[in-house]
């Protein structure tokens, strides 16, 4: 050991050297696998899985949002056919009115035309005074009623004028919420890219002579295998999810170009003849829940909580599921993380 105060030798100086050198290294190096620069083979396992969890819950993340878009847009159009009905009934109120106003309008003509003591004369005058006193009375009658319904139209006329302002101030509400999803799950679907983009460099340069799953556009959807066609109705819901394989994933999107997980459902459904919400937790509420061991072509498959997710079952333990952005309606095993089951059809 040196004697104190001695000085340091170079290979000393080196050493405390290196050691940084080599601290600095293991700090830079998650930084720069992390960054948007060219991709070297740096990667690792480790960082891939990273990357791929990070793009799952993005994934995930985006379902989530994509389940409360359509939610919104279902309570939108609900609003508007509110709004179309009610408008329907407002023409139908306005044309009564107006015929009840030019029967007014000619009684009142006739009455002035008469004069106030036209009634009395009718009464002296007529070979038959008590008919003529029952034909007053009719008169005063039909008045008095004129007046109540009108009365009545003026009232109902505010009721309507009061639900058409809350009807198209709700409009109004949802549309903005609508937007305001739409571009939530914008800003999702861009860090998803981003992450996508990521993985596939970091593949390529794991593996430049491999085509990259995760590189450029979709993925090419795997050849059908499998799964029985179900039976009746159920039959035509599998048949024409089938039909759909190899279709783009599109949020909101309810073919016939395009799909989103619980539109192709609403569609497959609907040609066997079942009217289901675009929405997968309300599609959940629809039919007879079952279970696992329940479990027949056409039956609906849910997944995460708060559901998020649906698929259709086509038997043979696989399921037809439009899956998210950048991917196809593809056929998948049943996968984890399911929530429950249900048959539409009942």
């Amino acid at each position: 050991m040196p004697p104190l105060g001695a000085r340091r030798t170079p290979h000393r100086r080196w050493s405390r050297h290196a050691a940084r050198s080599v601290l600095l290294a293991a700090i830079l190096l998650p930084l720069t696998l992390l960054s948007n620069g060219p991709m070297t083979a740096l990667a690792t396992p480790a960082t891939s899985a990273r990357l791929e969890d990070q793009l799952d819950q993005q994934n995930r993340q985006a379902d989530q949002l994509v389940e409360q878009y359509n939610q919104s847009n279902e309570a939108l159009k609900k609003i508007r056919r509110s709004l179309n009905g009610l408008r329907a009934e407002a023409n139908g109120a306005e044309a009564d009115v107006r015929k009840l106003q030019a029967t007014l309008g000619a009684r009142a003509s006739a009455a002035y035309v008469q004069g106030a003591g036209s009634a009395v004369a009718a009464v002296l005058g007529s070979d038959d005074p008590a008919a003529a006193i029952a034909r007053v009375q009719v008169l005063d009658l039909l008045a008095a009623h004129d007046g109540d319904l009108m009365d009545q139209l003026g009232v109902a006329g505010k009721a309507f004028d009061e639900r058409q302002r809350n009807l198209v101030a709700a409009e109004k509400a949802q549309a903005a919420e609508v937007q305001r999803l739409a571009a939530k799950k914008a800003e999702v679907e861009q860090a998803a890219d981003k992450t996508r983009a990521l993985l596939s460099r970091m593949r390529a340069a794991d593996r430049p002579s491999a085509p990259s799953p995760a590189s450029g556009g979709p993925v090419a959807p795997p050849p059908l295998s499998g799964g029985g066609g179900g039976s009746g109705s159920a039959a035509a819901a599998v048949a024409y999810a089938r039909a759909q394989v190899g279709k783009p994933y599109c949020y909101g999107g309810a073919g016939p170009g395009c799909y989103d997980c619980s539109g192709l459902t609403m569609m497959a459904w609907q040609q066997a003849g079942v009217s289901l919400p675009h929405s997968s937790a309300s599609q959940f509420n629809v039919g007879r829940r079952i279970s696992a061991s329940e479990l027949q072509p056409g039956d609906l498959i849910f997944y995460y909580s708060p559901i998020s997710h649906v698929s259709i079952y086509i038997g043979g333990g696989q399921r037809i599921s439009a899956t998210h952005t950048g991917d196809y309606v593809r056929v998948q095993s049943l996968g984890s993380s399911i929530v429950g089951y249900a048959r539409p059809n009942g």
